[in-house]
């Protein structure tokens, strides 16, 4: 019995009176901080015993009485009958009027007119342009095209008339007088009027020179 007595006993367990010294300095700092904690939670219990549960409660049952019980019949006994019979009465005065007046005469007024206008109007109006319009139309751009083909086989062909005319007429003539005339006129221009003249010119220049640089020196 001692045996297990030992056995069961925490192998480094510190001697009785090292453990007796520090239970009691333990004691001596706990004890204060519990007193306080159940002093402050026996005081909190009471406080919401007798305190903030009744105020809770009275505070529930104002707001109920005052609050939610008169909204509540409000809702119930103004309101939704009163939404009721709004409902009711537009029902009533406004939107069964309105469904049997679009039922019964706009609809069918809609589709006399629409029909009247189909008749009369679009019926008539597709007709012609189906079988006036489009083809006076395809007809008349057909026209239009071979004319303006035919005319620009007429325009080129007055065009080289034309302009066979101005070169028989004034083109020819011209460059014959150009290459008969003109050409052997310039070559003897320039042969014996122009060559003579440009030789005097630079006959006189070389003159000119000479005689500066004779009398005022320089190059010549």
């Amino acid at each position: 019995m001692n045996t297990e007595n030992a056995r069961s006993q925490p192998p480094h367990e510190p001697s009785g009176c090292l453990t007796g010294v520090a239970r009691g300095i333990a004691l001596v700092v706990v004890l204060p901080v519990r007193l306080v904690w159940d002093a402050l939670a026996f005081c909190l219990r009471q406080l919401w015993r007798w305190v903030l549960a009744p105020v809770g409660r009275a505070l529930g049952w104002l707001i109920d009485v005052l609050l939610v019980t008169p909204l509540r019949w409000l809702w119930e006994w103004v309101l939704v009958p009163v939404g009721r019979a709004l409902w009711w009465l537009v029902d009533t005065v406004l939107l069964t009027p309105l469904g049997w007046l679009w039922r019964w005469v706009l609809l069918p007024v809609a589709k006399g007119v629409w029909w009247v206008v189909d008749l009369l109007l679009v019926t008539p109006l597709t007709w012609l342009w189906r079988y006036v319009l489009a083809p006076v139309g395809r007809a008349v751009g057909a026209a239009l095209a071979w004319a303006w083909h035919i005319a620009g086989v007429i325009s080129r062909a007055v065009g080289r008339a034309v302009g066979w005319v101005l070169w028989n007429v004034i083109g020819r003539p011209l460059a014959w007088t150009y290459r008969v005339v003109l050409t052997p006129v310039g070559h003897w221009l320039r042969t014996w009027v122009w060559a003579p003249v440009a030789a005097a010119a630079r006959a006189v220049r070389a003159a000119a020179r000479e005689v500066r640089v004779a009398l005022f020196g320089g190059s010549r």
